[in-house]
């Protein structure tokens, strides 16, 4: 999301897993796009028109635990969060992800495994440019117990906090200046989390039927179940990298300072609305 040069990768890429939701198996293709469609969105198997990824068809109701994409003709898309983030750091900004399920494989919890597929592939360059939208002013979102602000920055960074009182985790935070290095390096590999406690519950809503502790971090209140983590401040660099997808939709490099306090993706939703109206609230 660094450059103005429009993008697509150089050939398709093909991902096989599971969904970290529905736990059954699933595909996504991320294939070659033309010079200004933008991100597009196919279920395989269904006379549905593409969707573009967009922050309008972003539905924050429904936006718990993931991301959820709805367009007028029915499709639905959950979980897009991890390959959209993937796709901003490595520049990519025409592409057609055709998916076979309700949302992609889950792979390793994070988007290093998408990001890998995504450097391998390669980018080539389409005609035309797409203008970046800069941060002049301070836009602020205080709502329902998170905040997040964007300011002024040459560059594009990303900075978390997350307070989990009485675990492990505490209160956590990171900040990292995005470039496709940083993001493969500093971020990509960062996997979503839980509370221990909350597992039974997420499952008996239909969630995390494919979570296991490869890819994800699971914690309770004195320790991480994983045996190891790629981060000590891994939760909250997973959620860098959740803000990253969720600010993707916006559709356009971003130029500023996005910080955000206790945000989930709904909160992520309504924060780019509010960027990409240049409004604050």
């Amino acid at each position: 999301m660094t450059s103005s040069t429009r993008c697509t990768v150089a050939r398709p890429v093909r991902y096989e897993g599971t969904g970290i939701h529905t736990g059954k198996p699933c595909s996504l293709e991320i294939r070659p796009g033309g010079a200004g469609q933008g991100i597009l969105l196919r279920r395989a198997g269904t006379v549905w028109p593409d969707l573009p990824a967009c922050i309008e068809h972003a539905n924050a109701e429904k936006s718990d635990r993931r991301t959820v994409l709805t367009g007028p003709a029915g499709q639905t898309f959950e979980q897009l969060e991890h390959v959209m983030a993937a796709l901003a750091a490595a520049g990519i900004t025409d592409a057609l992800l055709v998916q076979d399920g309700l949302e992609p494989p889950f792979l390793d919890g994070g988007s290093r495994e998408y990001m890998e597929g995504l450097l391998t592939a390669g980018r080539e360059e389409l005609v035309g440019e797409l203008e970046p939208l800069v941060i002049r002013e301070p836009i602020h979102l205080n709502w329902e117990g998170a905040e997040l602000v964007a300011t002024p920055h040459e560059g594009l960074r990303l900075s978390c906090y997350v307070e989990f009182p009485g675990t492990v985790v505490g209160s956590q935070g990171a900040s990292v200046e995005i470039t496709p290095e940083s993001f493969r390096d500093e971020v990509a590999a960062a996997r979503t989390f839980a509370l221990e406690r909350d597992i039974e519950a997420l499952r008996a809503a239909g969630l995390a039927k494919g979570g296991t502790l490869q890819n994800a971090v699971v914690f309770n209140e004195s320790r991480y179940l994983n045996d190891s983590l790629f981060f000590e401040d891994e939760v909250a660099r997973h959620k860098i990298l959740d803000l990253l997808g969720d600010l993707a939709l916006i559709g356009r490099p971003l130029r500023g300072h996005f910080w955000a306090w206790k945000a989930g993706h709904r909160h992520h939703i309504h924060f780019a609305r509010l960027i990409a109206k240049g409004e604050t609230r």
